[in-house]
This record gives C-alpha cells, structure tokens and sequence, in this order.
C-alpha cells in the first residue's frame, strides 16, 4: 500500500496521555461483537494481539530483530512518520491463514489483562533502568520509539474495529 494511501496521524501528541486515559476508555467500551472492517482477528483476538508487543518492551517476551540491519534506518523513519500502519500486514511470526488461540474465553478477562499489560508497558519504558527493548521490524526501540510503535499499532487495530 503506498505511504499516501495510509492515515495520516498525529505524532505530536502525549502518547502517555494516549494510553493512561483515551485508550482503557475505549477498551472499556468494547461489546464484544464490533465486527472488523478488515483480517481475520475478531475485536477479542484484537484485544489479546495488542499485548504481544507491550510484552516485548516489558521484556517478558523477548524478541529478536527479523530484518537486515541496513533496513532499520528506514523502518525507524516510518515509524516517526505521521503515517499509519499497512492494512492486512501479517509479520512473519504469526500464522498468516488464521489468528492465535485465545488466552481467555471471557473478553473482560482479556479487557483487563490488555489494561495491566499498558500499565506495566509504561512502568517499563519509563524505568531509569530501561535503554531499549528489541521490535522484530524495527531493531532497538527506546522509550519514545516504543510509545510511537505502539500508538501506531492501537490506532491501527482500533480503526480496524471502527473504535475510533
């Protein structure tokens, strides 16, 4: 999909701001039954999707870079672009004909794990400890990178479901 076919979005925002009030009052307004404009997930699949890679910036699940190092500085110039993530991409670590089983059967347990996982996700990246955790298509991402990645991917998923 080319860059101008993409939404434009707005990186000056306060990504925390984003995170600590818009995003879990969208999640608590979550049914259950929003259907997807777009892929395979359903808006539970979704909800559990967009713990993967908090996780991979908390650290509890590791990943390592899955692309040629002289392709970061492009990636990383994307990523602080103003445009949006590509519908139906499939990163090559998730099964590309069907989604990922469900950690929970109820969508308000997935809810509420999606809801700490943020939390923890911004503890972390706010750490004095924290440098940098690795993105597989990204390399390297330190906190502001990471706040950007992830603004990307709940816009992206959240538009997917017409939550925005």
């Amino acid at each position: 999909m080319p860059l101008q076919d993409r939404v434009i979005l707005d990186m000056q925002i306060d990504f925390e701001e984003f995170f600590t009030h818009k995003i879990p009052a969208i999640i608590d307004s979550i049914k259950g039954d929003e259907p997807a404009k777009w892929g395979l997930m359903t808006v539970h699949h979704m909800l559990e999707h967009l713990v993967l890679p908090l996780n991979f910036a908390i650290g509890t699940l590791p990943m390592s870079t899955m692309i040629a190092e002289e392709k970061i500085p492009r990636q990383l110039a994307f990523l602080a672009s103003e445009y949006g993530l590509p519908k139906n991409f499939k990163p090559a670590f998730l099964p590309s004909d069907k989604t990922l089983p469900l950690m929970y059967a109820d969508i308000v347990q997935s809810k509420q794990l999606l809801k700490d996982t943020i939390v923890k996700f911004l503890a972390s990246v706010n750490a004095t400890t924290f440098a940098n955790a690795t993105h597989p298509f990204y390399g390297p991402l330190d906190k502001t990178g990471w706040l950007q990645f992830q603004y990307k991917h709940f816009i992206h998923h959240f538009s997917q479901f017409g939550l925005l």
